[in-house]
């Protein structure tokens, strides 16, 4: 059963300026929870999130799309199109970020994943993301 906790005053957070912050600021302890769930339920989506940890779905669309704008920011991809899937790893395991549809707002999961990567494939490293986070607060 789950074992990382999230703050009890998350869902008083109504706001998408206050969301992104609050993501922002706690992003490491939003990693471990979502990974956490990944790994018990192996595919997480928005409404997952929400009814396994009780917290507002917004909050995970917020924070896959600050995962997505730090690793496509810290790769070139200009005149690139965006990928529908991303490899990621977090303590030890390897999962795919799947962006099911070109839209802005399309669902995004994240489910574990057992198999080779690619080889044109970058494995992006999430406990990377969450150190600069951690050092880059403001």
């Amino acid at each position: 059963m789950s074992k990382v906790t999230l703050s009890d005053d998350l869902n008083s957070y109504n706001t998408k300026a206050l969301i992104r912050a609050k993501v922002k600021e706690v992003f490491s302890e939003f990693s471990a929870k979502i990974f956490e769930l990944a790994n018990e339920d192996e595919v997480i989506d928005s409404k997952k999130f929400e009814a396994l940890s009780g917290y507002k779905s917004d909050f995970y669309n917020e924070y896959c799309s600050q995962l997505k704008g730090f690793f496509d920011s810290s790769t070139s991809t200009f005149g690139k199109r965006p990928a529908k899937n991303m490899f990621l790893t977090y303590k030890g395991n390897n999962y795919v970020l799947t962006k099911q549809g070109i839209a802005e707002k399309a669902p995004v999961t994240i489910s574990l994943y057992s198999g080779e990567i690619p080889g044109k494939e970058t494995l992006y490293d999430v406990e990377k993301a969450c150190l600069n986070y951690a050092f880059n607060k403001n």
